[in-house]
Parts: structure tokens; sequence; C-alpha cells
């Protein structure tokens, strides 16, 4: 992994939010009741926007870490 390299802690964590559905899928098909449906609204469904909005944010700052290690770089050979 180079330096500022955001994208394996990236991949990570979208990893994890698709695993997390997976598994909530899988629980569902056996609790299917009013606290199910409680849990998934207060804990599973606040995550899905979040991981998003992070996931975009990191997206940005690796462009942003991409550039200034290429300024630096060019600032080298100088």
């Amino acid at each position: 992994m180079r330096v500022g390299d955001l994208s394996s802690g990236a991949s990570k964590l979208a990893n994890a939010l698709k695993q997390l559905n997976i598994k909530w899928d899988i629980a569902t098909e056996g609790w299917h009741d009013v606290r199910a449906k409680a849990f998934h609204k207060d804990h599973i469904d606040p995550l899905t926007p979040s991981v998003k909005e992070t996931l975009d944010a990191l997206g940005r700052l690796a462009e942003v870490l991409d550039r200034a290690i290429r300024d630096v770089s060019d600032t080298d050979g100088m």
C-alpha cells in the first residue's frame, strides 16, 4: 500500500456494508417480527447513507492526495 492510498480501506468499508446486508437478509428469513423491523430501522437503515457519504468523501480525498503527491513529485526533480 502506497502513501495516501485510501482505496483499500474504502473497498473494505464497501464490502463490509455489502456483507452486512447479506447477513441481515439471512437473519430476517427467521426473524421478522416487530423487533426485527425496529432493529433494521434503528441500526441497519442509518448505515447505508452514512457509508455512502463516507465513500464519496474518501474518493474526493483520494483525488486531492493523488494531486498533492504528483505536485510534490514534480518539484522533487527541480
